[in-house]
């Protein structure tokens, strides 16, 4: 592996941890998360998949970067990798750009934003305070960076496994 590759799946480790930290203080300071059981019927079902959907993507958003930056990684298929790469950085600039777009669009006057939503329904509460502000700027920031990390680290570990042009399992021999 090259060294621009361990650095870029290393800084987007970092980026995991971090953004993993930002939850913890999103909690602790009293903001937050949806909970499927305030839900009934079909929307409590789609709540709980949501849910175990997220666990899943920080399970594998968590070990990729260091599966794209150590040797272990190279035991697994290189197309799977890159697949997961670049789909975690889709995720990430999606949910960037629309956060993103959609605080624009309400700063400019634009009654509902990009998701029709009022500001009680996107704050969770009728009279946000400054803290409330900040953590949603903040989350669209950490979006954006995540999207510019996790691509690095995939463009990175695509640049250093090319020669092999291999899409079965790529083994190390030292």
């Amino acid at each position: 592996m090259s060294r621009a590759n361990k650095r870029s799946a290393g800084l987007a480790f970092v980026w995991v941890l971090t953004f993993l930290l930002w939850h913890v203080v999103w909690y602790a300071t009293g903001l937050g998360f949806p909970d499927p059981s305030d839900r009934t019927g079909a929307a409590r079902t789609i709540a709980y998949g949501a849910q175990a959907a997220f666990l899943a993507m920080i399970v594998v958003g968590t070990v990729l970067p260091l599966a794209l930056g150590m040797a272990w990684g190279r035991r697994l298929p290189r197309w799977l990798l890159l697949t997961l790469g670049w789909i975690g950085f889709a995720v990430l600039a999606g949910r960037a750009a629309a956060g993103i777009a959609d605080t624009a669009l309400r700063l400019t006057g634009v009654e509902g934003g990009l998701t029709g939503l009022t500001e009680q329904q996107v704050m969770g509460t009728a009279n946000p305070g400054m803290w409330d502000w900040i953590a949603g700027y903040t989350t669209d920031a950490l979006f954006a960076a995540g999207a510019v990390c996790f691509g690095l680290a995939t463009l990175q570990f695509q640049r250093a496994t090319y020669r092999s042009q291999r899409f079965d399992l790529i083994p190390i021999r030292r």
